[in-house]
Parts: C-alpha cells; sequence; structure tokens
C-alpha cells in the first residue's frame, strides 16, 4: 500500500488537498497536521477540539489535511508531511504488514459509519444483483465493508456486481442523484438528506468496526510523546465537550457537513451521541472485524495480533492522571 521509495512532493498536497482552518488563535504553536477522509467525519471530535481552541490552550495547532485515498495517506505519513491519520483503519493494517512502523492511539467511532443507498427500494441485499456499485477503491474501507454484506447476503462481490470506484460519500452520493450507481455506502450520519432527496435506505445491521483509528508513527510517538499526549488529553476533553454541549457542537458539525439543515445536524449529533467511545478505547470485536476484513486483500492480517496496531498506553497514562 505505501511505496516507500517514490516520495509525493509536499506541493502537491499544498496544491491539490484541502486544507481545514479552524477558529483557533495561529499564534506560535506546536503543528501538528493530521490527514483525515475528503468526508472528514472520522475526524470530527478532533475538529471541533480545533474549533473550540482545546488544542490551543495545550500549546498545539491542529491542522486536517483532506486526502480522498487510504495510500496517499499513509505515504504522506511514512514521509512526514502529516503526523497523523484519521479515519484510515484499512492502511493501518496492510502498512503494518509491509513493515512500517505505524500505531493506532485511540478511535472514538467503532462501528460500520455507512448506510446502504439504494436508487430503488430493495428488502433484501439479494436483490442488488447484476447492479452498479460505488465505493470509494478496491480494497478500502467501504470496498471492503461492502463486500462483507453482499456476501452475507449470497452475492458473489466480484461477479455478480459490477464495482465502480468513485471516491468519498459526496461522489457517491452525486452518482445517485444522476443515475451512474444503483447503490452504495454514505455515510449513515446522512440519512435524512438522502431521504429528501428521494433514495432509499437499506438498514443493515452496523457492526463493529474501528473506523476510525488515530495513527501515528511509533517513532514519531517516541520522539514527541509530550505533544502526542496533549493531542490526546485535547482529543478526550472534545468528547466529554460533545456530550455537554450540543449547541456549539452544532456549529462545528455544521462546518463538516457543510450543512445548515437542522434536522440533518439534529440527526447527525444523536448518530454521534449513540455510537461514540468516549474512552477512545476500540473495543476488542471492532479490532478484530478490522483484522478480518482487511483478510480480504491480505491473509496474512488474520495472524496480526492487535496488540501490534495498537497502543494505548498514552490513554493508560491520562487515565492514571485523572484518578
Amino acid at each position: 500500500m505505501v511505496t516507500v521509495g517514490r516520495r509525493l512532493p509536499f506541493v502537491f498536497f499544498l496544491l491539490s488537498l484541502l486544507l481545514w482552518h479552524p477558529s483557533a488563535s495561529l499564534a506560535a504553536e506546536e503543528i501538528v497536521r493530521v490527514a483525515v477522509p475528503l468526508f472528514p467525519t472520522p475526524a470530527f471530535p478532533q475538529m471541533l477540539a480545533a474549533d473550540r481552541g482545546l488544542f490551543a490552550k495545550r500549546g498545539l495547532r491542529v491542522e486536517f489535511i483532506r486526502i480522498n485515498s487510504e495510500p496517499t495517506t499513509y505515504q504522506a505519513l511514512v514521509y512526514g508531511d502529516v503526523q497523523a491519520t484519521s479515519g484510515a483503519p484499512v492502511g493501518l493494517v496492510l502498512s503494518h504488514l509491509q513493515g512500517v512502523d505505524v500505531v493506532a492511539v485511540g478511535s472514538w467511532l467503532n462501528i460500520v459509519p455507512y448506510t446502504i443507498v439504494t436508487r430503488e427500494r430493495i428488502s433484501d441485499l439479494s436483490q442488488l444483483r447484476g447492479k452498479k456499485i460505488g465505493v470509494n477503491r478496491l480494497g478500502g474501507r467501504s470496498a471492503l465493508i461492502v463486500r462483507v454484506m453482499m456476501e452475507d447476503a449470497g452475492l458473489d462481490f466480484t461477479r455478480d456486481l459490477t464495482i465502480l470506484q468513485l471516491g468519498g460519500s459526496g461522489e457517491r452520493l452525486a452518482a445517485l442523484i444522476s443515475g451512474g450507481i444503483d447503490a452504495g455506502p454514505v455515510e449513515a450520519t446522512l440519512e435524512p438528506k438522502l431521504v429528501s432527496l428521494g433514495l432509499h435506505i437499506f438498514r443493515a445491521k452496523r457492526a463493529p468496526f474501528a473506523t476510525a483509528p488515530t495513527v501515528v508513527k511509533r517513532s514519531y510517538l517516541q520522539s514527541h510523546r509530550p505533544t502526542m499526549k496533549r493531542f490526546m488529553e485535547a482529543y478526550l476533553e472534545a468528547m466529554q465537550f460533545i456530550r455537554h454541549n450540543k449547541e456549539d457542537t452544532l456549529r462545528t458539525l455544521s462546518r463538516v457537513l457543510g450543512s445548515n439543515d437542522r434536522q440533518v445536524l439534529d440527526y447527525a449529533y444523536d448518530d454521534i451521541l449513540g455510537t461514540m467511545e468516549p474512552s477512545l478505547v476500540p473495543p476488542p470485536e471492532a479490532v478484530n472485524n478490522l483484522l478480518k476484513m482487511v483478510a480480504y486483500t491480505d491473509k496474512r492480517a488474520t495472524s496480526v495480533r492487535p496488540a501490534g496496531i495498537l497502543d494505548m498506553s498514552l490513554l493508560d497514562e491520562l487515565k492514571s492522571q485523572a484518578k
């Protein structure tokens, strides 16, 4: 997944990636750049921490760089163009299998984030046989999740479906509206918007899945441990902020979703509140399901131990200090 021998120049990121500029002061602070998906809900609590000054009061300036590809995300991490990633779980495992020294230090969202959206109403996923299905890219998170769901419904992912690689939830939504695809996974937080557009929701069970790990290089964690400890402290504070400050949370959520529709925002807030893990410690079943899904791409994932891709020591330290 990570091409170690070829380096993408940082100017690529300046020209082709969208930067999130938090409203906090841009005074001389230690900078941490975090790579996030184009539709960046997996990094929402961290974006809120930036908006509300939770990083700034700890001497950090966190910048979010939106990237539409997990391989590019991890290439940027390997070469130091970003210091962390959020919401790229498949790349965590594949990079580990390639010997890259990456590790997850926490995950707030540990459930499948997608709902299956269709142009025509269906009662069973098997009715999608012969249809065009949109995913981000083969081997990526959305494709693996859809593959598991379709095979559970008795469909062969490669023979019974036409798989189109389109990009993130926004691109898949546009393709659904235009008729370019018949179905695809879209962020569950967008359900009210999807229904208002005349699309249909197939509500499958949202299984445990480590969706939003924050990933850093082990070497960076070792050399910048105080920095990452402050980062995680602000992250934990953001989780509590979300629970107790709905209106302020909605202001950041509106920016992330690009919507001022109160129904959309209320639904998204309730979904976040109902699925988030305030401790940032992913449940074992969520990590195990991630490894099982990646095994569809690389059989070696079945032999990966969760301890090989997780480092909860910062969270353990912060928990001990809070007692």
